[in-house]
């Protein structure tokens, strides 16, 4: 039986340790599993990924980029295997994608920009001017802005609503020009756990809001295309069965979405008056009332 260290950031990427475990079941491993969760502090990474080490695990299934980060730092070799990285590479967790060189592979989080342009375009036909609102401070949101720029840039009129800290929202209301169309947030802890504020006051702007964080459809975005943590999870474990059987994690490539799920809600499209595009609607994941 192998012993796997899963290290979490929040209880939000619950669904991808349900993937890996389901996937591991799948593939006829048994292992006993050492759950520990950081519960959002950051600060708190490096002292459980070291008690991870000392429980003498096999493998760290870690989820989430700081996660990630801080098993890679241990001492030793203990191969970490990520989710829903954005940007392995960048995050320096591998030195490319096909070749991560390093104790880590996985599968990478983030839904290619120019598909989420594509899905704005269906949802929206008639934008033309999009607001993209993120966090300064978060390197993933910046990441996903640089990439939505060079994607949407030739198709839409984009607008730039930096902040810098939490408290910046507030004064969203005299930041958002008239002419907007639609309000895009770049995937970023920051604004998604204000979520409520921006959600307020885009209601009250008529501006409807397309999203990378999931739980921010039920909540009163219009839509998102993101990818499911279930099936990352559960690629994850390939990847886990691959190290077990003794390949090194630096010769298995990074895997990347590809197939990410629309999400929408009805109840928000009534609101503002807009009908959800039957095709669109044919192929979308889970409709919220």
């Amino acid at each position: 039986m192998y012993h796997i260290g899963i290290l979490q950031l929040t209880q939000n990427l619950d669904d991808a340790v349900r993937g890996f475990e389901t996937g591991l079941a799948d593939l006829g491993l048994e292992a006993e599993f050492h759950y520990l969760n950081a519960d959002g502090a950051l600060d708190d990474l490096p002292l459980l990924a070291a008690e991870l080490a000392e429980r003498r695990v096999d493998i760290i299934f870690a989820c989430s980029t700081p996660a990630a980060q801080a098993a890679v730092k241990l001492e030793g070799n203990i191969p970490v295997v990520f989710t829903p990285v954005f940007d392995p590479v960048g995050a320096g967790l591998t030195a490319s994608l096909d070749k991560p060189g390093s104790k880590a592979t996985g599968v990478a989080g983030m839904v290619p920009a120019a598909a989420k342009v594509a899905f704005i375009q269906e949802l929206l036909p008639n934008a033309k001017t999009i607001g993209i609102l993120y966090h300064l401070g978060d390197s993933n949101a910046l990441l996903e802005v640089n990439y939505f720029k060079q994607a949407a840039g030739a198709k839409f009129t984009l607008v730039e609503l930096p902040v810098a800290k939490p408290d910046d929202l507030s004064t969203l209301p005299d930041k958002l020009p008239p002419n907007l169309d639609a309000l895009f947030l770049p995937i970023g802890r920051v604004i998604e756990e204000n979520f409520a504020s921006v959600a307020y006051y885009a209601e009250s702007a008529n501006l409807p809001i397309i999203a990378s964080h999931a739980p921010n459809v039920p909540s009163g975005a219009l839509g998102a295309l993101v990818a499911n943590h279930y099936d990352l999870g559960y690629a994850c474990a390939a990847k886990a069965a691959q190290i077990l059987a003794g390949e090194a994690p630096g010769t298995i490539p990074v895997g990347v979405v590809d197939h990410p799920e629309i999400q929408l809600n009805a109840f928000v499209a009534a609101n503002l008056g807009l009908e959800l595009p039957p095709a669109l609607l044919a192929k979308t994941k889970e409709v919220f009332e």
